[in-house]
């Protein structure tokens, strides 16, 4: 029998010391800070600046160099603080404490304990500890099997749907909207760029009754879509016994009630199966959009970053989901500037985009990490010049925008489903959401007999503006004509791949 939603103490009480929680990095971090607030909850309400806070905990990302500057500066930023108020207790998690663990200490002494990816339960008494005043702690051990948390973990987010419905007063940036459900922790699969499998370790996937009993009490709690979490999410399973497959999860979620959304990140290309791509257009609680990395697209490159899988491969794929499913949305990860990448190993990369028409990308600079083959395998020699990485980065960034903008205004003068996020973050008297393809929606209200809208609501709106980076909507009547989701979204004479 599933357990009942546990309440949480009031986040606005006052009575209990604050804990702030600075989050760097992917959703799984993100993920995971829900963890660090639930397991504190107890005994700390979350605050919003450090100032206020008896407890900071520092939720680091060491995917690239740049989050590693980040945490020290802001760890630097935070001695000061503690120096005035020596009671303040610091803590350091996620992947860079996994990967630097008693360093950290070393470089930094007002830091009263690091943990690591593994040990998150551990939180509360390592907060006790540096409370009772115990040394510094380090725990950073890998545990093999999957670390279930406390029951407290089952509150959250325990908030009132019909109020304001953000997350802001538990120091995260997310809406009960959207709920983010992690099914497998570290990757195997060892891309040479990669500080993942070194930091989170090898895949671990967790127990399908698990993942199912969270979600339903997420949708009990508000939520409206789900988003999946994983390195590689569409190799979930392969390490159960039985073996469990990605697509048997999908089909059994789609089975919750109230669940109106199901979203994942990221699949890897290399894993996709015909049973894989079938899920598109037979659930229809499957969003029409799919984040699939391609890093490069040169087949040179895509070899030395021990991807498993080359460009014609990635291009049928991409072709095989869209003769399935015509409205897909399609994102990636784009790497530039990897170790011995030419021009023309570049343009490669850019013709990709043009066959595939990204909605959007995430596009990067190659950051060189420790424990990685690309760092052992590459000299300084191989190693692009940091002014022509940022040269192709800009001019992938320009190719991107020009795709996202004329993707984008192929939805003008259509009506489209908007799941209502929170408010706007520019013009607070507005809305914003998204639509099933991921785009950000702003709601603009013009209809004064229409219901103001709230977080967690499913309206229609028809798009009146566009931009590379989202849409504009009126609100309007779900009944004036909604574009249905399996329809061409909107661009006349896409290229097809």
């Amino acid at each position: 029998m599933e357990s009942s939603p546990k309440q949480l103490p009031n986040p606005d009480d006052t009575s209990r010391p604050g804990v702030y929680v600075k989050t760097f990095g992917c959703q799984m971090n993100e993920y995971d800070s829900e963890k660090m607030l639930a397991l504190l909850a107890k005994s700390y309400r979350p605050v919003q600046a450090p100032e206020d806070a008896e407890l900071v905990i520092v939720n680091t990302c060491s995917v690239r160099e740049k989050g590693e500057h980040k945490l020290f500066s802001l760890l630097g930023s935070l001695a000061e603080l503690k120096r005035t108020r020596p009671e303040l207790v610091i803590g350091v998690g996620g992947c860079v404490a996994q990967q630097e663990g008693q360093q950290i200490l070393k470089r930094n002494r007002a830091v009263d304990f690091v943990v690591g990816t593994h040990n998150l339960s551990l939180i509360p008494s390592l907060v006790n500890g540096a409370r009772e005043g115990i040394a510094p702690q380090v725990a950073i051990d890998y545990r093999e099997e999957w670390e279930e948390l406390p029951d407290e973990f089952d509150a959250v987010p325990l908030l009132d749907p019909h109020e304001a419905n953000d997350r802001t007063r538990f120091g995260l940036h997310l809406t009960p909207v959207r709920a983010l459900v992690a099914i497998q922790r570290g990757c195997d699969k060892m891309c040479s760029y990669c500080v993942v499998p070194n930091t989170r370790g090898k895949q671990v996937s967790r127990a399908l009754e698990e993942i199912v009993k969270e979600v339903r009490l997420k949708v009990r709690l508000g939520a409206k879509e789900v988003l999946l979490l994983g390195q590689t999410v569409n190799s979930y399973g392969i390490d159960l016994q039985p073996r469990v497959r990605f697509e048997t999860l999908i089909r059994k979620l789609a089975e919750i009630d109230g669940l109106h959304r199901i979203r994942f990140t990221a699949p890897h290309p290399a894993e996709v199966r015909p049973a894989f791509i079938e899920l598109y257009g037979d659930v229809p609680q499957l969003c029409p959009h799919i984040h699939l990395p391609l890093q490069s697209g040169s087949d040179r490159i895509l070899k030395l970053m021990n991807r498993n899988y080359r460009r014609e491969r990635y291009l049928e794929i991409v072709r095989s989901l869209r003769e399935r499913l015509p409205s897909l949305a399609v994102t990636a990860d784009i790497i530039v500037g990897f170790p011995t990448e030419t021009e023309e190993d570049f343009q490669d990369t850019l013709a990709v985009m043009q066959q595939v028409r990204y909605n959007s990308t995430y596009s990067f600079k190659y950051s060189e990490r420790p424990h990685t083959a690309a760092r052992e395998q590459f000299s300084s020699a191989d190693q692009v010049p940091p002014e022509v990485a940022h040269d192709r980065l800009l001019r992938l960034q320009a190719l991107q925008d020009s795709l996202s903008e004329e993707t984008n205004a192929g939805w003008r003068g259509q009506v489209v489903e908007v799941l209502v996020e929170g408010p706007n973050k520019t013009i607070s008297s507005w809305m914003r959401g998204r639509i099933p393809q991921n785009t950000l929606v702003e709601l603009v209200q013009l209809d004064e007999a229409l219901p103001n809208p709230v977080a967690g609501e499913l309206v229609h709106a028809r798009i009146v503006h566009s931009s590379p980076y989202g849409l504009r909507g009126e609100l309007c009547r779900s009944e004036e004509n909604a574009s249905p989701l399996d329809a061409a979204n909107g661009v006349e004479g896409r290229a097809s791949v």
